[in-house]
């Protein structure tokens, strides 16, 4: 069996080509081919076919379709199409689907672009680009499901002829690209990299006014359709096309990356990793909160992912913190310079803030670019720069879900023991945990298996290497508090818990000082109304806002709000105890 999507959906068997049915069916073939070897939801089929509007009879036509399906696909133990829970899978491998297959050879190039010739990039990239036969699923790009699918697949097509050209022209056969590239601009023709490459393409072929009138044809769509002008990269090659010299193009279109360090010691988030950048790569969601408590490592995961993604954003990728060390909110202009061409930010000013927003907002919209936006403490900092339309990506990390966002949320929960165990072996040494592993387990566990915590605790045992791991968990449960231990250099854990129940409402804060007298940091709704002081309906929406915040958690699972165990992280219980003993003169804690 063969089947395609890049172009008109066909299905094959044996060479000769198979009617795929009526277009329901059609569209049910599509979705699952869409989302090969992954599980489409049945409401998803549903709202493909019927676009919210289900007759009664919706899960039984989509069975009847299925059925008739496996009967033309192939049935029995084998069959492609398989039941899960809450929907079916199509199983198919790469040489079968032409959207895998291209996939898979764009990522060989990736490969041999690091260790090979460019003419065996070039060479891959050509095999991946002969397997389009048109628009992706066209003529069927007015279902909502299938066209975020084409969408997607127009995205790595861009980024696909932009390499191959880059390697053509590497090697000065830039003439060769001409004109398919001139093809492609012709539907794209506010991409930048797609424009460069065809400025160079025709310079090698001799035809530098040809490359001139690009430039300009691309300046005047620039201020007609977005009031922008063109970048300094671009301005920069159209200045020494003028002077008879193109510049090597790798010092055009290499895509800048902001980001901090991947962290050396990341370890343990292996499926959220996978969450973050499957969300974000398929283009399936252009934003994205990550969320969690203190000290859950959201900043790590998201420059761990960013980092990951590097061939899927060629406009580059951003870091951008929202607030300065003290914890002050940054000027706009500073966050918009994190990732606005500078000639761009210098023409943006014109006496307001929100000339800034607007300049970023109008060229991530153009762009296929991903910017991670730090520590978000409320939903005005982060709507302004939003992007409304375009391809472009934007992380979000908060303690906050940031509800009023129409985003993907991902939260980040604690580590588990074993990925603790194995962190804290990365810094201290694998001997020394398996030397005393239930003592390590105790450290780990006394962190509350943060990564915040866990960072601090191993780089102190590193110091102190003399002191044994079963006198070090016999310090930090034994302590009167547990954020003694737990000061590292400048990161001091007292300042960012302060800082992060500081942003709370002055009645919260209090609630937080009252949780502090409970005696466990595992709780249930009676007992925290208990020192709430408040009925059980009252205590129910003061925890609930305390979970917003992400000040407390609970299990996953569903169960009534009075046999609900509520949990508060140690070190935000540590912090909250300090509060109760402050506000009551130092007496203690109940």
């Amino acid at each position: 069996m063969r089947f395609g999507i890049l172009g008109p959906m066909r299905v094959e068997a044996h060479g000769d080509s198979l009617d795929a049915g009526p277009r329901k069916q059609q569209i049910v073939l599509a979705a699952l081919l869409c989302h090969a070897n992954s599980l489409v939801s049945v409401d998803a089929l549903a709202e493909a076919l019927w676009l919210g509007s289900p007759p009664r009879t919706a899960r039984k036509n989509i069975q009847v379709y299925l059925s008739t399906l496996r009967g033309m696909i192939g049935t029995g133990p084998g069959s492609r199409i398989r039941h899960q829970t809450g929907g079916y899978v199509l199983h198919v491998e790469p040489v079968e689907l032409d959207s895998l297959r291209f996939e898979q050879l764009v990522r060989d190039a990736g490969r041999l672009r690091r260790v090979e010739s460019p003419a065996a990039v070039a060479e891959a990239l050509a095999g991946a680009l002969s397997l389009w036969r048109g628009k992706a699923l066209d003529g069927m790009r007015d279902v909502p499901l299938l066209a975020a699918a084409a969408k997607r697949l127009d995205r790595q097509f861009l980024a696909a002829i932009e390499d191959w050209a880059e390697a053509e022209i590497e090697m000065d056969c830039g003439a060769g690209t001409v004109e398919r590239l001139a093809e492609v601009a012709q539907q794209h023709p506010l991409r930048e990299r797609l424009r460069i490459l065809q400025m160079t393409a025709l310079c090698q072929a001799g035809r530098q006014p040809e490359a001139l009138a690009v430039y300009d044809e691309m300046r005047r769509s620039l201020a007609h359709e977005l009031g922008l002008s063109p970048s300094s990269a671009l301005e920069s090659f159209y200045q020494s096309v003028l002077r008879g010299h193109v510049p090597a193009i790798r010092t055009a279109s290499r895509p800048p990356r902001r980001l901090p360090w991947d962290p050396p010691n990341f370890t343990g988030r292996t499926e959220t990793t996978r969450q973050l950048t499957d969300a974000v790569a398929r283009g399936k969601h252009r934003l994205v909160v990550v969320t969690g408590p203190l000290g859950t490592g959201k900043t790590a995961l998201a420059v761990h992912a960013a980092h990951r993604l590097g061939d899927r954003f060629p406009d580059g990728r951003f870091f951008v913190r929202l607030h300065d060390a003290d914890g002050k909110p940054r000027p706009v202009e500073q966050i918009v310079a994190e990732f606005l061409p500078p000639s761009l930010l210098q023409g943006a000013w014109r006496g307001r803030p929100d000339d800034y927003l607007r300049a970023g907002q109008r060229w991530l919209a153009r762009h296929h670019a991903l910017v991670i936006l730090d520590d978000a403490r409320r939903e005005s900092e982060i709507r302004p720069l939003l992007p409304e339309t375009g391809d472009s990506a934007v992380i979000v990390t908060a303690r906050s879900r940031l509800a009023s966002l129409d985003a993907f949320r991902l939260t980040i929960p604690p580590l588990s023991v074993h990925a603790a165990l194995e962190f804290l072996q990365q810094t201290i040494g694998s001997r020394r945990v398996a030397a005393d592993p239930h003592s390590a387990e105790r450290i780990v566990l006394a962190t509350g298996l943060l990564p915040l915590g866990l960072s601090l605790v191993a780089e102190r045992l590193a110091l102190l290497h003399h002191v044994p791991l079963r006198e070090y968990a016999a310090r930090l449960t034994g302590t009167p508090s547990l954020l003694d231990e737990l000061n590292a250099g400048e990161t001091t854990i007292r300042l960012r818990l302060a800082e992060a129940i500081s942003e709370l409402p002055r009645h919260a804060r209090q609630w937080v000082a009252r949780l502090g007298m409970l005696s466990e940091a595992v709780f249930t709704l009676s007992e925290a109304a208990a020192v709430l002081d408040a009925d059980e309906r009252t205590a129910v929406r003061v925890l609930e806002s305390l979970l917003e915040a992400s000040l407390i958690t609970v299990p996953s699972t569903e169960t009534f709000a009075h046999a609900v165990r509520y949990e508060m992280p140690p070190l935000t219980y540590a912090y909250a105890r300090e509060m109760a003993a402050a506000q009551a003169g130092g007496s203690g804690v109940r």
